[in-house]
């Protein structure tokens, strides 16, 4: 019998695009995958059939700003009220209007998303919980979303529902100090986010020079401090320097600079031949695709859990954190200085990449809730 499967996210890159793994390998199953997204984020998904439904990001972002007198996303409840609040309030809704054409016989949400737990409860089907970064962190943002959601239990009359399992990218090396593998947690290689369209390939960098990729993911939408950790990579005058502009970030694609190259927003499997550094703003896809390469960072975290992940990829030592854009040209040559980070990203790597393919986490889902 085939099984219908809805994927439930936060409409921000970072958040659905871990997920499609998953649903493509729902597909290749033989069952239905449908993959919830506002209209602006459809050609994200690459061919898997979609359900369009609640307002993009810049809505909810404006919205947001509007109830919290502007408090910027660095505010535990300025993001908090954006995923536990202003987004069930506008969303809800329609996605249970949704969800009962649809009937969907699982749901699988990231682990920021409200609305999938909340169809759950309201469908009465099981729920798979998909970890995006490390556990929501840190416990100022998980009290202020817990706070917000329980509200909203309460006025729809819902009850919380116990996810089955929790389907999870990150290898124990990198976890806390403090965790305890969870009884219900299914270990998945979550592959560089790529698409099935041919893009022209990256030069080479020239002989003897070190490539350096910098790229503020797909949360960060900071122009200034884009050109700010490039102006101080390529100052080191001798790495080579790729530097990717977010989505939505008006940037001129041509720099001065001989050893710089600036490129429109591009999956990152495209990029990571012959990088040697990559420097980020700690986004959990970001980091899981350069770790599983095998290539050391420099992380500059900004928002949510991107401290944490940041934290504890220095903690493994598999890079250098920093706070200020200016310093990341030191912290790129002390990283390619050092051999000890090459060492350290070589065992997350082997730990990431030994990890079940998406397939298999299907399959193992599968047979454990519907075909036992």
């Amino acid at each position: 019998m085939t099984t219908r499967v809805l994927f439930s996210a936060v409409p921000i890159h970072g958040h659905l695009l871990p997920l499609l793994p998953l649903a493509r390998a729902v597909a290749a199953a033989g069952d239905h995958p449908l993959v919830a997204v506002p209209e602006s984020m459809t050609d994200l998904t690459d061919g898997l059939p979609v359900r369009v439904y609640g307002p993009g990001i810049e809505l909810l972002l404006a919205e947001t700003a509007r109830r919290t007198g502007g408090a910027p996303m660095s505010d535990y409840e300025a993001v908090a009220e954006l995923f536990a609040g202003t987004r069930p309030d506008l969303t809800y809704g329609e996605a249970l209007r949704h969800a009962h054409q649809q009937q969907p016989a699982l749901i699988v949400a990231d682990e920021y998303d409200v609305i999938g737990p909340m169809l759950a409860s309201a469908l009465d089907i099981p729920l798979v919980q998909h970890a995006i970064g490390l556990p929501v962190s840190p416990p100022q943002l998980a009290t202020a979303m817990r706070t917000r959601t329980e509200l909203r239990y309460a006025q729809l009359s819902l009850k919380p529902v116990d996810p089955l399992a929790l389907v999870d990218p990150w290898p124990p090396a990198l976890q806390q100090p403090q965790w305890n593998r969870p009884p219900d947690r299914l270990a998945i290689r979550l592959p560089p986010y790529a698409t099935a369209t041919a893009r022209p390939r990256v030069p080479a960098p020239a002989e003897g020079r070190p490539r350096v990729l910098i790229t503020l993911g797909t949360v960060i939408l900071d122009r200034d401090l884009l050109d700010a950790l490039i102006d101080a990579v390529a100052a080191l005058d001798t790495v080579d320097v790729v530097a990717l502009i977010p989505p939505g970030v008006d940037h001129p694609l041509i720099d001065a600079r001989a050893h710089v190259r600036i490129l429109p927003f591009t999956p990152i499997a495209d990029l990571l031949d012959e990088v040697a550094v990559v420097v980020s703003a700690g986004g959990a896809g970001t980091v899981l695709a350069a770790l599983g390469r095998a290539i050391p960072m420099v992380v500059l975290p900004l928002g949510a859990e991107k401290p944490m992940n940041a934290e504890r990829v220095a903690a493994a030592g598999a890079g250098i954190t920093i706070s200020d854009p200016r310093s990341a040209g030191g912290a790129v040559a002390a990283v390619l200085a050092d051999p000890s980070y090459t060492a350290a990203v070589g065992h997350l790597a082997a730990q990431i990449n030994a990890a079940p393919e998406p397939v298999q986490v299907w399959q193992a889902l599968r047979e454990a809730l519907f075909d036992a």
